[in-house]
């Protein structure tokens, strides 16, 4: 009797303990643990399948190196095309898309946006891609990479702990995809309030953070509290710095706005292309275009442009105008051949070349602080993301006297681009996939409804 009672008082102690606040966050915390360890494998494999690319265009005949760009940029769309279709691309949109959508009824849709052979599949392919020198990044892969384990074991949990909502798992998610890819914990959070969460993020900021520190953590234990760019040397800021900073947020915040403008033609253009053989013969071009490029014109079109980044920071080295063709036709031209990769780090690398041509011809006083100011700009341009670009530059190299340069970077970036382009790249594809597959819904529905009308 005694033992029974005892037993009735835990088990009713332990449901009341269940549902507590504090036990919440265990799924998140095992989230990040699981997310942190995937980061950091995928990460180190990149940058390796990266310099290897290098090796294969620098030191084999022309002709490896052409087959081996056309055959991994080829299969690169083709596994995701055949297994995983929202594999390909960069993985932002996927999760952009993912956060929109309501757990309870587009369960199998997430799963086609962030599920388990997604991110297998996204690993695999954009690493493929990289390996023939594609100018694909890992950032935003992560970012979908990382939302898909949130949601998964969101999904687990909550057959034993009780959550606000499914949708917390995917923010979280991609908030601490993003702190990890950069080693940037204040980016994470930016990028949760400015992009994913907007008006709502204080429903659920408590696992948020919980999440974002936690990956954190394990990302510094393991690979070292690390700056991802490191410590550039900045010249004294004088008044003509601000002058120029000014005209790169113009000028990459312009070129950033266009370059998503045109990432949409291109995603709309292949809707429209119907037939494999059209999209293989697209696919083959578009790596035959590329390898062209990196192989006569300038070989900083390799990757996602972190080595050309720390080269202008911490080599003296100087841009060209062909190394800034390049890195904005090598991202376009890996769009238009539907591979898998992200667009973070090219985007970066094409600011950072804008910032050393304009430091060169215009300005060579504080080099390394134009060329973070056009990083920033081009960032802001290109996502709408003005607090995220300027905190997560502003992580990656620790230059507080460059703060309020960023700043005014990420401004009139923001400004010039919501004067060229009413919504970023990514909201717009977002807009669209919601708006699809409102349409079916309604279709669906109004199928129904018929067809209850002619039985009856």
């Amino acid at each position: 009797m005694l033992i029974s009672s005892l037993r009735s008082k835990a088990q009713y102690l332990l449901k009341k303990v269940e549902y507590e606040e504090s036990l919440r966050v265990v799924p998140y915390l095992i989230a990040s643990l699981v997310a942190a360890g995937t980061a950091i494998i995928y990460s180190k494999l990149f940058f390796q399948v990266e310099e290897a690319a290098s090796w294969i265009l620098r030191e084999t005949h022309w002709s490896v190196s052409l087959l081996a760009t056309l055959a991994t940029v080829f299969l690169s769309w083709f596994i995701p095309h055949k297994i995983a279709a929202q594999a390909g691309g960069s993985g932002i949109p996927q999760m952009l898309i993912a956060n929109e959508l309501d757990p309870s009824k587009d369960k199998m849709i997430i799963r086609k946006l962030i599920g388990i052979r997604v991110i297998l599949v996204k690993i695999i392919a954009s690493l493929v891609c990289v390996l023939g020198g594609g100018a694909v990044g890992q950032e935003g892969p992560t970012l979908q990479i990382a939302s898909g384990i949130f949601y998964r074991i969101g999904e687990k949990s909550t057959k034993w702990i009780r959550q606000t909502t499914l949708r917390t798992f995917i923010l979280a998610g991609g908030a601490s995809g993003l702190a990890a890819a950069f080693n940037t914990p204040l980016g994470g959070i930016a990028y949760a309030l400015e992009e994913l969460s907007k008006d709502s993020f204080n429903n659920f900021k408590t696992y948020v953070l919980w999440s974002i520190i936690t990956t954190g953590i394990i990302v510094q234990t393991f690979s070292g509290g690390y700056l991802y760019f490191g410590f550039p040397h900045l010249e004294s800021v004088v008044f003509q710095t601000y002058l120029f900073v000014v005209v790169i947020g113009i000028l990459a915040g312009a070129m950033g706005s266009y370059f998503g403008s045109a990432l949409y033609e291109i995603s709309k253009f292949r809707k429209r292309l119907k037939g494999i053989k059209k999209l293989i013969a697209l696919n083959l071009a578009c790596g035959l275009l590329f390898w062209l490029g990196i192989y006569f014109v300038s070989a900083t079109g390799v990757g996602g442009g972190k080595v050309l980044i720390m080269d202008l920071l911490f080599k003296n080295n100087w841009a060209t105008p062909f190394d800034m063709l390049v890195r904005i036709a090598g991202p376009l031209l890996m769009s238009l051949a539907g591979v898998a990769g992200g667009l973070f780090a090219p985007s970066l690398a094409v600011g950072a070349t804008m910032g050393s041509l304009l430091s060169e011809f215009f300005w060579t006083h504080n080099h390394h602080l134009l060329i973070m100011a056009g990083m920033i700009a081009f960032l802001t341009g290109f996502m709408r993301t003005p607090f995220t670009a300027f905190i997560l530059i502003f992580e990656m190299t620790d230059r507080h006297s460059a703060l309020f340069p960023m700043m005014i970077a990420a401004t009139v970036a923001m400004w010039v681009s919501s004067l060229l382009q009413k919504h970023s790249f990514y909201d717009r594809v977002k807009e669209d996939f919601l708006h699809e597959h409102q349409n079916k819904e309604s279709s669906a529905t109004a199928l129904v409804s018929s067809e209850k009308e002619s039985l009856s």
